[in-house]
């Protein structure tokens, strides 16, 4: 198996809806995308399911010589060379990204909704940063500040998203990351939710997240356009996946204390049609 199939591989064994709707990039930037997310879910491995921040150092040292042209000897580092030289990009949102791994593996409490806030930003906003210069190639320079206002829209959702549909795992793992303002804003009980029960509350402050969650896609999808004619409708496609797990957890009344989410092939191919629509309707070519 050769280095581009190594980390196809990676990126479609650790998240489905990632790879199937990148897979509709042009194959330059689906191998870059491809290659960043390999870095991403290397990175999260190290800790979620390695617990081992001498790994996370490691990957540290790895991420800096790849930058320093001084790439190992690792497909996942490879394939992030090529992808950085193909679509120059900085260093800040891969170091970042071990920042809030770091936080995770010493358990940094999330008082408050701003703590949550920043721990959101750079575990997921910072995966947005990473793959703007790929998804705006043609635009980048001119339209930086916007960009990365947008990238970091769609990490910070996707992320979200991401917290929504792992609760049950994180739990078992003794990992909360809502905040405690907003537990106790809505009365829930960490022992309640240990139960499974799903309350009245637990609703309540679900809801709250999911709002939160599906603001940040609305002002992405605002601003689409600023992307590359190419990238639209992967990016566009891959950010209505992921809210659709938010619209799955309001049809299981919130039992995602209990069930991980995730979108089956029929809603897959629904939405697809129903990208394609709504971009046709904004003036955007999608054939």
């Amino acid at each position: 198996m050769d280095k581009l199939e190594t980390i196809e591989t990676m990126v479609q064994d650790s998240n489905t809806i990632f790879h199937e709707a990148f897979a509709f990039l042009p194959e330059k930037k689906k191998h870059a995308v491809f290659a960043i997310y390999a870095y991403y879910e290397h990175a999260q491995s190290a800790i979620e399911k390695d617990g081992d921040l001498e790994k996370l150092q490691n990957i540290k040292q790895q991420l800096k010589d790849t930058f320093d042209v001084q790439v190992p000897k690792d497909p996942v580092f490879e394939g992030l060379y090529d992808a950085i030289m193909a679509f120059p990009t900085a260093i800040t949102p891969f170091m970042e990204l071990l920042d809030a791994l770091r936080d995770d593996h010493y358990d940094k409490p999330v008082d408050t909704e701003k703590d949550l806030d920043e721990y959101i930003i750079k575990a997921g906003g910072s995966l947005g940063l990473m793959l703007v210069p790929v998804l705006a190639q043609k635009g980048y320079k001119d339209n930086l500040k916007k960009l990365k206002a947008l990238g970091l829209e769609l990490g910070k959702a996707f992320e979200l998203t991401k917290i929504l549909r792992n609760v049950r795992d994180d739990l078992s793992d003794h990992r909360i990351y809502f905040s405690k303002e907003i537990i106790e804003q809505h009365n829930v009980k960490i022992k309640t939710l240990r139960t499974g029960i799903v309350t009245a509350e637990y609703r309540s402050m679900v809801e709250f997240y999911i709002e939160k969650a599906k603001e940040k896609y609305q002002a992405f999808y605002k601003h689409i356009e600023l992307l590359d004619q190419d990238s639209i409708y992967a990016t566009y496609l891959a950010a209505k996946m992921y809210e659709g797990i938010l619209d799955e957890i309001r049809k299981g009344d919130y039992a995602n204390i209990t069930k991980k989410y995730e979108l089956g092939k029929l809603k897959k191919l629904i939405l697809r049609k129903k990208v394609k629509s709504e971009l046709k309707k904004q003036g955007i070519d999608v054939t």
